[in-house]
């Protein structure tokens, strides 16, 4: 039987992948932080590009997002003037490909979480002495991304089908299209979690204060081995930028 990587670990992954992304201000190191990122996911046999088509919607959303951040920000070399105005300088795109590389490693990340199931999800973060409440939400949280694109997706739907083609319409209006969906979008989202919760409530979820465990997690060699490589790895990195400079600091 192949062995399974422990759920401990995977946990690890996205801890640093996102810890590196966020302390990160670099664009060569943010990228080579999301590729560490698909590749770990490529060893998991994440689907990714089913990943990509589920989210594309949200996706769209942080491209839209970079590009209005590139416009608004000045600052550095102008790149596009409109008469005395810079439309788009070198700071604004910086910001933009920064931003974009941020939310991808943070996206990758989440996919790690894909790979296990939610039940050893739970169980490891018990491991870690996480109460049941807390590591519960937190399996979830971990699946909220598909969630909103699914609800952001259905709305699309629903103006396609009253007779509205987004694909044709200006930029302004679709800026405007898709600014109406956010609301509806995470309206809906509200209200899954609640059905959730009555459905938890009904299953008896916090009927006893302590809870038993089917399955017993216990670390590998592999898993052991896994978790030096990657504290190694985060630690070369964090070293680097600081040595560069481009480590945030708060």
């Amino acid at each position: 039987m192949k062995k399974r990587i422990d759920p401990r670990v995977k946990l690890l992954f996205i801890i640093l992948l996102t810890t590196l992304a966020v302390l990160a201000k670099d664009v060569i190191y943010m990228s080579i932080i999301l590729v560490v990122g698909i590749v770990i996911n490529l060893c998991l046999k994440t689907d990714i590009l089913y990943a990509i088509k589920r989210l594309r919607h949200f996706l769209s959303i942080l491209i839209f997002i970079a590009i209005v951040q590139s416009l608004s920000i000045k600052g550095g070399r102008v790149l596009i003037p409109i008469g005395n105005t810079a439309l788009l300088s070198t700071k604004g795109l910086q910001f933009s490909l920064e931003f974009l590389l941020r939310m991808s490693i943070i996206v990758v990340s989440g996919l790690i979480a894909t790979s296990t199931d939610g039940r050893e999800m739970i169980d490891g973060l018990l491991k870690l002495h996480m109460p049941y409440e807390l590591a519960f939400m937190t399996s979830i949280s971990l699946r909220f991304i598909p969630v909103f694109s699914e609800e952001f997706k259905t709305r699309l739907n629903a103006i396609s089908m009253r007779g509205i083609d987004i694909k044709k319409l200006s930029l302004p209006k679709k800026i405007r299209v898709y600014a109406y969906l956010i609301s509806p979008t995470i309206s809906g989202c509200i209200m899954r979690s609640e059905v959730l919760a009555k459905s938890m409530q009904v299953r008896g979820f916090r009927a006893h204060p302590k809870r038993t465990m089917l399955r017993e997690l216990k670390m590998g060699i592999l898993d052991y081995t896994l978790v030096l490589i990657s504290l190694l790895i985060a630690a070369a990195f964090l070293a680097g930028m600081y040595k560069h400079g481009i480590l945030v600091t708060f």
